[in-house]
């Protein structure tokens, strides 16, 4: 039932028991869809999560064992804090643009297969009909695989051998846990090195 129907129905329902006391109009605040301009409201759904902290651990090894400097050095205390407390990052974003989530749904069985490239069928039912997840990755999942997926990444390209590790980063001390953090994690994970050897974070 439409959400709108639902309403009006459960009104009739509540009027018909005798539990209404009264309805009223009043005015607030109410949230659009920037694409499709329908009202929003809240939805539990499903989300894919990056379990971040065994990530953030190899991070943290890197900057105390001078891997990569953090200048000014007073900034690593805001890195570890933000490391050491990390959650599970929820990667999911329901919007235009982006790298799209590489899962797809068997609509057969329901099977849920995640791989680097499109299954041709259900590794479970074998069933052809599959739908991939609609949902793009966060979009610092995405650039933090920067330092490497613009140098040709996964291919081991002359790119890659000569600006991998790169010497140094420059950036705003307000992304430090947002980008730089995330960077770290993403290069340690696939390169097995730092993304840069110094990262210099700036006041503007």
């Amino acid at each position: 039932m439409d959400r709108f129907e639902c309403r009006e129905k459960i009104l009739e329902d509540l009027q018909r028991s005798g539990l209404l006391e009264k309805v009223e109009p009043y005015r607030n605040a109410i949230g659009h869809c920037y694409r499709c301009k329908t009202v929003i409201e809240p939805l539990l759904s499903k989300q894919w999560f990056v379990k971040a902290g065994p990530l953030a651990e190899k991070a943290v090894q890197a900057v105390k064992e001078g891997k990569t400097r953090i200048l000014p050095s007073n900034w690593e205390g805001v890195y570890y804090e933000w490391m050491r407390n990390i959650k599970d990052w929820c990667v999911s974003r329901q919007i235009w643009w982006g790298h799209r989530i590489p899962a797809w749904y068997c609509e057969a069985c329901g099977e849920v297969m995640v791989a680097k490239e499109a299954p041709g069928a259900c590794s479970s039912c074998k069933g052809a009909r599959l739908r991939q997840e609609e949902d793009v990755l966060d979009t610092w999942f995405s650039s933090a695989l920067w330092p490497f997926s613009t140098l040709g990444w996964p291919d081991e390209t002359q790119e890659l051998r000569t600006f991998y590790p790169t010497s140094t980063m420059v950036t705003g001390f307000d992304i430090l846990f947002f980008w730089v953090a995330r960077m770290m994690m993403m290069g340690i994970h696939f390169m097995g090195d730092v993304p840069f050897r110094t990262c210099t974070s700036m006041h503007w």
